[in-house]
């Protein structure tokens, strides 16, 4: 079943999903907490970051007709899910409404200032029959989580609250309580008695000292009139302090309907920022998707801002992983960007190299015995990236040293060849070099196309802050470094029989020709010519690459195929993967790459209950051939790289070199693209191209580039209006001079008005392209106040059109 979607994918997007229709529920996060939500609804964990457990485990809710005393089951409802929180709706027996809602805290961040770990499960019992309900629910909580079984329990009744700490441990205290007193309480080892057949009545109020599992059992009594609605919401919150630390930091966690709205409008805010607009509706929600993963997985740590490769099971923050969200956080959380790349930056080894990962509470780090891996270069290039998106000439400054003694710690490690040589002997992560270093059992070191790629953009992106920081003979040197490294790459580690690269050549000086989806990363990282860039790009899109959920990481016909060996990194089908060759293949088959942005989001919300998988969520590995997922329900360093191919392949914005510039790459099916918003170097910049016929661009901005477009000072786009949720609008303006483009994400011609609340004045002289008609034409001139008013437009299947307005008068 695929989740129900709405609109253009740019602005809102909510799945609306049959209740037994989902493998698991979503994943919320926040720089202080995560909570993880079942298949069923209910919570499945509300997790610490700070102390690297679960706090509360599963907190699920019954009810039971207190006239009867039987147990009211839940009839067929639905999920909504939003990218801030998810929704239960449904009936129970006795035809009362509930509205279930779960949310974690998440406003907007100053600094190291954050919001209080908060975990939001607000209910609304409306009686929609025509006699009195007398309703009995029980709220049960796992009060140990996932720590020692010593757990003691105590209730505060000024805060409605139970709670939690270990005998062992006393500073992890946590608190499950309730906007609204309870009619009764208690703690048990009885699971049973949370959903027993039978209304158990009034708890004994009485917290009992339990060895194992504890169990909070909050009792809530209701009479509802026929029309009227009860609601109360419960409050999960807790401290690494201690329990006066924590009943403060309960105290502070705002009301639900505030925590909603400080929530979400710093969604929106963020949400707002680097928007891409394509005919493609999956591709334009994808890109808005990924924004919101990268917020629920932003934490704040002892150690500062990070992230970690498996929210809820790992303390570990990895330095590749950290290198590649930057590509994408640089457009919507650049502090956060900035944040977790100094970490590595200023914790380099003493040789240079970066480390593998590291301890997100204490920083103990480790580097599996490599004498080289690809953190090294992909940090120097994020640093970069970091720089280039937000002309932070200070941080440039300051990371500079460490980047020039990494890249000189790269060149120490070559080898006769000239290439990049790791020596290592080992299996899995202590032979790997490069992000396939999981596979047991397996080694991938000597010298690798991959981190050769990589290295040799680490030393161009070297000269690039030499030459800006006017260090000119540094820029000079870097620059004979990466064109040594490259010449040494396509002789040494290109296959002359085929034109694609090796594998790598292995410990004992052998090539290793197997045809892998990592052959992506010399065109990534312009090592290859076009020629052969276009013959690699040709060659990973043969059907035996490619599934309808992305590129498999080795193609079905490979002897080494397996759908999950290695963890699916000998066959099974990583997203991540297919979003570098999206990248990758942009400017060379636009239409390959579309079809990747669309195919391998557009998964997770086809039938995720086969599939595993949760709308709008970016999971991570796939079966080879079911294509159900076999890892982690949200995967965080996905959903940055799907942003950055979107809005540097797609979109077509180009930081490799000392200046930024936009080629947009319209697929073979696109009449236009746009991207709105996006923040550069202090500026916001929007562009959109049109086929009309020919390529043309409008932009507000002026780059010395070779694309031409037409200039505008100011993007008005928020001024601009537009009925339907199909339609997506760009305008801009110079002076007197106005364009609105208006774009269809329907399959069908629509008919929209299109409206401007702009202070205008007097008459406009207009011309218009539609690609209806597929030509310009001259209009009458329009009043401002029609303009106001709206102007009906139609728009045919992924069409378009195009309003060029000059004031007269």
């Amino acid at each position: 079943m695929i989740a129900q979607i709405l609109g253009s994918g740019e602005r809102i997007s909510t799945y609306a999903i049959d209740d037994d229709q989902m493998a698991a529920g979503s994943t919320l996060g926040a720089p202080k907490a995560v909570v993880i939500i079942k298949a069923t609804g209910a919570i499945e964990k509300f997790y610490s970051i700070e102390a690297g457990q679960t706090a509360i485990g599963t907190v699920m809710l019954h009810h039971w007709d207190e006239r009867t005393g039987i147990r009211l089951p839940a009839t067929k409802g639905r999920f909504v899910i939003h990218p801030e929180r998810q929704e239960h709706i449904f009936k129970l027996a006795n035809g009362l409404t509930v509205e279930e809602q779960i949310f974690i805290l998440n406003g907007k961040p100053e600094g190291k200032k954050v919001d209080p770990p908060a975990g939001y499960y607000r209910v609304v019992l409306t009686n929609d029959t025509g006699e009195e309900v007398r309703i009995g629910t029980y709220a049960a909580a796992q009060l140990r989580g996932n720590t020692e079984h010593d757990v003691l329990t105590a209730y505060s009744r000024k805060h409605k609250a139970i709670l939690a700490w270990n005998e062992s441990d006393p500073k992890l205290v946590r608190m499950f309580g309730c906007s609204v007193e309870p009619t009764s309480y208690e703690t048990t080892h009885e699971a049973g008695k949370s959903s027993a057949a039978n209304f158990p009545g009034e708890l004994p109020n009485t917290i009992q000292k339990i060895a194992g599992d504890p169990i909070g059992l909050l009792h809530f009594s209701h009479r509802i009139p026929p029309g009227a609605y009860a609601e109360f919401t419960l409050l999960l919150s807790f401290s690494i302090s201690g329990r006066a630390s924590a009943e403060r930091t309960y105290r502070s966690c705002p009301k639900a309907k505030r925590a909603l709205e400080l929530t979400k409008a710093h969604f929106d805010e963020v949400l707002d920022l680097a928007v891409l607009v394509t005919p493609d509706s999956d591709v334009n929600r994808g890109v808005l998707w990924a924004k919101a993963n990268m917020l629920r997985v932003e934490m704040l740590a002892q150690t500062g801002w990070s992230f970690v490769n498996d929210p809820t099971r790992s303390n570990n923050s990895v330095g590749r992983d950290t290198a590649w969200f930057a590509f994408g956080a640089d457009y919507i959380t650049p502090d956060f960007a900035r944040d977790s790349l100094l970490w590595y930056a200023t914790h380099l080894k003493k040789n240079g190299m970066v480390v593998e990962y590291y301890d997100v509470r204490n920083g103990k780090s480790a580097d599996y015995g490599l004498n080289i891996n690809d953190n090294t270069p992909l940090l120097i290039l994020a640093l970069w990236h970091h720089y280039a998106t937000t002309g932070d000439l200070s941080f440039l400054k300051r990371v500079y040293p460490q980047a020039l003694k990494a890249a000189r710690y790269i060149l120490s490690q070559r080898n006769d060849q000239g290439l990049v040589w790791c020596t290592a002997t080992g299996t899995s992560d202590w032979g790997i070099i490069g992000w396939r270093n999981v596979i047991r059992n397996y080694r991938l070191s000597g010298a690798t196309t991959e981190v050769n790629s990589e290295c040799y953009a680490a030393f161009r992106t070297v000269a690039h802050m030499a030459r800006t920081l006017k260090k000119h003979a540094r820029a000079a040197e870097f620059g004979d470094h990466a064109q040594d490294l490259r010449k040494a790459i396509n002789e040494h580690l290109l296959d002359p029989r085929n034109g694609l690269y090796y594998l790598n050549i292995d410990l004992d000086g052998n090539p290793r020709a197997d045809v892998t989806s990592d052959l992506v990363f010399p065109v990534m990282f312009e090592v290859a010519d076009d020629e052969t860039a276009a013959n690699i790009i040709s060659r990973l899109s043969v059907p035996e690459f490619w599934s309808d959920a992305g590129i498999h990481t080795l193609p079905r016909n490979d002897i080494n195929y397996g759908p999950t060996h290695g963890y699916g990194l000998l066959g099974g089908v990583w997203a991540g993967v297919t979003f570098w060759y999206a990248f990758a293949a942009a400017s060379f088959n636009a239409s390959f790459m579309a079809y990747a942005l669309n195919i391998s989001f557009r998964h997770y919300s086809n039938d995720p209950l086969r599939n595993n998988t949760v709308p709008g969520q970016f999971s991570e590995w796939l079966h080879g051939e079911t294509l159900t997922n076999q890892g982690m329900m949200l995967s965080p360093w996905f959903p940055p790289r799907y942003l950055w191919a979107a809005i540097e392949g797609a979109g077509g914005l180009d930081l490799s070199g000392s200046s930024p510039s936009v080629s947009p790459k319209l697929a073979d099916g696109w009449k236009w693209l746009g991207v709105r918003n996006l923040p550069l170097a202090g500026e916001r910049l929007t562009w959109f191209v049109v086929r009309v016929p020919d390529v043309k661009m409008y932009a507000n901005f002026r780059f010395d580039q070779p694309m031409p477009y037409e200039a505008f000072d100011d993007d008005i786009s928020e001024q601009v209006r537009v009925s339907g949720s199909e339609a997506t609008a760009i305008a801009l303006r110079k002076g007197d001079r106005l364009t609105i483009f208006v774009g269809n994400t329907a399959d069908r011609t629509i008919t929209t008005a299109v409206g401007l609340n702009s202070r205008l004045a007097g008459r406009y002289a207009t011309r218009v392209f539609n690609s209806l008609r597929g030509d310009w034409l001259e209009g009458r001139s329009t009043d401002a106040a029609d303009l106001r008013r709206g102007v009906a437009i139609e728009i045919d299947a992924k069409g378009f059109c195009v309003l060029e307005l000059r004031q007269e008068a």
